[in-house]
């Protein structure tokens, strides 16, 4: 009884810390994925400056250290027409990964892009207004 407690007791602990690393590579995904977002569309948004200078100066307090087994993010910007893409990456570093992993591979591979459309906001405002007061002065006339 004690030889199958000590195998059942290590499976156990093997797959905690397994589950573990999975929550983390999960959050770090989903985080990745919000921040890209996130300073995606903020830039979109800006009036006085280019956007993809703002997101140039904003990008490294935008992901800053919150990810889990994360050395750095990669990032690239990348600005065509009337849209912005952000594109990130990251590895999360695996203990085990000789049974964590895929043969050959030692890290488990985060990529995420976000893209937003360049907007100004005032002016689609002023615009619906605009519409909405000649739909009115149009319904009066007939």
């Amino acid at each position: 009884m004690t030889l199958e407690a000590g195998f059942l007791v290590t499976w156990v602990i093997f797959l905690m810390v397994f589950l573990i690393y999975l929550s983390f590579y999960l959050y770090d995904r989903c985080v990745l994925f919000q921040d890209a977002y996130a300073i995606c569309f903020r830039g979109s948004i800006q009036k006085e400056i280019n956007p993809a200078d703002y997101i140039n100066s904003h990008i490294e307090e935008q992901f800053g250290t919150k990810y889990f087994g994360v050395g750095k993010v990669d990032t690239d910007i990348e600005q065509s027409g009337a849209e912005v893409h952000v594109y990130a990456g990251c590895v999360v570093k695996v203990p085990f990964h000789n049974f964590l992993t895929l043969a050959g591979r030692s890290e488990w591979m985060i990529e995420t892009e976000a893209k937003a459309q360049i907007i100004n906001p005032t002016k689609i405002i002023r615009m619906s207004r605009m519409i909405e007061r000649g739909s009115e002065i149009g319904s009066k006339i007939f």
